[in-house]
């Protein structure tokens, strides 16, 4: 496009003093073109221009609380501050005296600009929002940077866009275009970015200070203007004159399209000037502030930044948020330190702390996918990897399987994309349980059911025990966590009782299960066991009831059951145990489990059973050798 000297919104100057008498004669009156340097600057004179069908109004940003003034006394730097005093109640040049502000700008050249200086000011340590930076490769682009920071951006100019190398994004809100990596193969992104005016533009994905990759294309910081050195010296290899790989890229220069606001989601792609990569030529911050945004925001150092942001992004549209901000506290949890600052002023800074409630945490139900994502992953390790289970077991091989699927999805996610993680997880999980409940039902003495001896082999506990009464007998309990020596290891909870044993095993985290039962009765007589389970995740819980294999004479209505427990997650059964005439008067146990999650619960406990008439004695007999599961049960005194 061919430089256009002037525009409605914007007056380029040709030396400082004419910026200062247009500068005074703008705020006096409060109409005009804002002013600017441009002086051996027709790249700025072309901004200008393009500029014109972005802006409309002139008025005075919303000052912010302190500026820290780094401008020194370089050439011009007297007639920039005319329009840079507005923008801060109180101005000072020391950086320690800025320090607590409650809101901050900082205004220098760029290569003034180091990291010693700007990274503790944002809060490199840990991110504060309120800081914002004006800053340019020279006096002309800080002066440009001012003057647009006086532009409103015209009503109709509303559309917004994000540009992803890294996401697909299948349903984006109504009023945003998202291009992801696909797009980047079969569409024109030149003609798609130059179009038309763009209120933001949002671009994700690799990069580096100079460059940020869209597939075949590519945004460039390469710039013909000329501008003083910065500590960094190194030019990108084409710059020496070698081939080099983005040689085969179509590069997009910033020039090309018209932007109020640009957003490089992308690492290092705003460096200080001291720990950037390549020369300020290249760098692709500067040549963004030499466009038409009002607004930049870039990484001045490595981000994980990815689809949870992005979503925010698509989800709060309000073009007077501060994106640095919702960025460093998306990413807090990952990059515990301020990544992104933001170049333009804070159009309504008193409003960040509110924004930024909504973008500190992930919503309930995400954290909800998580928890129940990374638990069940625990799990099925435990069962998968420990040793436990035969190679030919179902559940190793399904546990194997569902890590497999599952692993990768414990990530940072986006609401839309956790809702559809949480809904599969939870079919897969129904599905598993409901294999293992029949699984023990068939046969309670699986493998499975050996995890309380097995895995404590192979734990310890480590932390003292909570005293307690057994829920069943109530004699003296105790309450203790046997911690897995190992990840493979899953930790198991345990109350061991005087009377009981060590009988009742939940896996940390999954439902608690308890059983109240009469110590005894009779032969022939009937026994109620009440079953209580607690704290379940709302949805199914599938639980049994089973006797030793040697208690053969009784009868037991559905001794597997399965139940909808509600958002309190409680729920109470009862198992009624008839026992027959040719049941042997002796000590006998009962099982009670559940299963959710790929958590199995255990409460087994003594059962003793009296003669009906006592007076009368038991015929006598030789016992005969016991056989199969009878061999190990028999005549047992205790439930282990």
């Amino acid at each position: 496009m061919a430089p256009i000297e002037r525009s409605a919104m914007f007056q380029p100057c040709d030396t400082p003093a004419a910026l200062s008498r247009a500068a005074v004669r703008l705020l006096d009156n409060r109409d005009g073109p804002v002013p600017f340097l441009a002086a051996h600057r027709p790249d700025l004179r072309a901004s200008a221009g393009r500029a014109a069908d972005l802006y409309g109004t002139a008025t005075v940003p919303a000052p912010v609380d302190t500026g820290l003034d780094l401008l020194g006394d370089a050439a011009g730097a007297d007639a920039v501050r005319v329009l840079l005093r507005p923008l801060a109640h109180t101005w000072t040049t020391d950086p320690e005296a800025a320090s607590g502000a409650p809101s901050l700008l900082i205004c220098g050249l760029y290569q003034h600009l180091t990291s010693t200086v700007v990274a503790p000011l944002m809060g490199f340590n840990a991110p504060r929002p309120g800081v914002s930076v004006l800053t340019g490769r020279d006096m002309a682009s800080v002066s440009w940077m001012i003057a647009k920071q006086y532009a409103g951006v015209r009503p109709e100019v509303t559309r917004q866009a994000l540009l992803t190398g890294q996401d697909v994004v299948a349903d984006p809100p109504e009023g945003m275009s998202v291009l992801s990596y696909e797009d980047f193969q079969t569409h024109d992104i030149r003609r798609y970015l130059s179009a038309a005016p763009w209120r933001r533009l949002q671009f994700q994905s690799h990069g580096k200070d100079q460059v940020l990759l869209l597939g075949r294309w590519a945004l460039t910081g390469d710039s013909d203007a000329d501008a003083p050195e910065g500590p960094v010296t190194l030019r990108p290899r084409y710059g020496y004159g070698y081939p080099d790989a983005s040689d085969a890229l179509d590069m997009i220069r910033f020039r090309e399209f018209t932007a109020a606001e640009v957003i490089l989601n992308a690492c290092h792609s705003g460096t200080f000037p001291d720990t950037g990569s390549y020369a300020v030529r290249y760098q692709m911050l500067l040549a963004a502030i030499d466009g038409t945004a009002q607004t930049v925001i870039a990484a001045v150092t490595a981000s994980n930044a990815g689809m949870p942001e992005s979503a925010r992004f698509l989800d709060h549209q309000d073009s007077g948020t501060d994106m640095a901000a919702v960025l460093n506290a998306g990413i807090a949890d990952v990059n515990p330190y301020a990544v992104f600052l933001r170049h333009g002023v804070q159009r309504n800074p008193d409003t960040t702390p509110a924004t930024l409630a909504a973008f500190r945490t992930d919503s309930p139900e995400q954290r909800e996918t998580e928890r129940l994502l990374s638990l069940a992953l625990d799990r099925a390790v435990g069962w998968a990897e420990s040793g436990l289970l035969p190679a030919d077991h179902p559940l190793k091989s399904a546990c194997a399987k569902f890590l497999k699927k599952y692993a990768p999805l414990l990530r940072r996610t986006s609401p839309a994309e956790s809702a559809r993680i949480h809904t599969r997880l939870t079919h897969d999980l129904a599905a598993l349980d409901r294999s293992v409940a029949r699984r023990i039902a068939a046969d309670p003495d699986d493998p499975m059911m050996d995890y309380p001896d097995y895995w404590a082999e192979r734990s310890a506990v480590r932390s003292a025990p909570a005293p307690m009464a057994c829920h069943t007998c109530g004699d003296i309990a105790q309450r203790f966590v046997r911690t897995g020596r190992s990840h493979v290891v899953p930790d198991v909870e345990v109350v061991a009782c005087v009377r009981c044993g060590d009988s009742d095993f939940r896996l940390v985290g999954g439902p608690a299960l308890v059983s109240r039962s009469p110590v005894s009765t009779h032969t022939g007589g009937t026994v109620t066991v009440r079953v209580e389970i607690a704290r379940a995740r709302p949805g199914t819980v599938h639980y049994g009831f089973y006797t030793p294999g040697y208690l053969t004479d009784y009868t037991l209505r559905a001794p597997l059951r399965a139940a909808a427990v509600g958002e309190d997650g409680d729920f109470t059964d009862e198992f009624t145990l008839a026992l027959g005439p040719a049941v042997a008067p002796q000590m006998y146990y009962y099982t009670v489990y559940s299963v959710q999650d790929l958590g199995i619960a255990i409460a087994r406990h003594n059962l003793g059973v009296h003669p009906a008439n006592p007076a009368a004695p038991g015929p006598l007999r030789t016992a005969a050798a016991p056989t199969g599961r009878e061999r190990a049960d028999t005549h047992a005194a205790s439930p282990r």
